[in-house]
């Protein structure tokens, strides 16, 4: 079992691009699993995703990175146990630190995990301002990332795009930085950064 934490801010387009990477990854055959995070008591992101007849696991009311982490080690004792997935993808909170998630791995006892990967989405239309307000939020989502998603490049102008380019390479210059259009499949430099196990 694969697992992929998808993170960023609130509105990056997470729930976006795991609709379309589990679309993509189904017509390949490939059992996908969703464990949504959500701070409130009633879901939207999930619900979306059940309309669409996704299978959605909840965690509800808090953060996974603090007063969720038992439910997300139980969930995932309960998905490898019920429904063996290839993937399974953990829709974090905007408020996420993906570090303290994976911090919270070392306390699962189930099947050694084939892989864990971290891929955080940033929207260029918004990132400069939301580092002004939440900047070390930000560096501590986009600094650990496996993979960076830079989305809305087509709503955004060059120099949005540039900007924030710059921003995400001084909090993580390491990390694949790739773009996700609207409406476009999944292929190529994304699909292969998200799934690198995918053969």
């Amino acid at each position: 079992m694969n697992l992929l934490l998808v993170a960023g801010f609130l509105g990056s387009g997470k729930t976006t691009l795991i609709i379309k990477l589990v679309e993509t990854l189904g017509r390949r055959g490939l059992k996908v699993a969703i464990l949504v995070n959500e701070i409130g008591q009633v879901g939207v992101d999930n619900q979306l995703m059940r309309q669409l007849d996704l299978n959605v696991w909840e965690l509800m009311g808090g953060c996974i990175c603090c007063t969720l982490t038992a439910g997300l080690l139980t969930d995932l004792h309960r998905l490898d146990a019920e429904y063996n997935p290839d993937l399974v993808i953990l829709e974090a909170t905007g408020a996420a630190r993906p570090s303290d998630v994976l911090d919270a791995l070392h306390y699962y006892q189930g099947r050694p995990l084939t892989s864990v990967s971290t891929a955080v989405v940033v929207d260029p239309l918004r990132l400069p301002k939301i580092v002004r307000v939440v900047g070390p939020l930000i560096a501590a989502q986009i600094g650990p990332a496996d993979l960076l998603i830079m989305t809305k490049t087509d709503l955004a102008s060059p120099e949005q795009t540039a900007e924030s380019r710059q921003i995400v390479r001084g909090m993580n210059a390491h990390a694949p930085l790739v773009r996700a259009l609207a409406g476009r499949d999944l292929d190529g430099d994304l699909l292969r950064g998200l799934v690198p196990w995918l053969s």
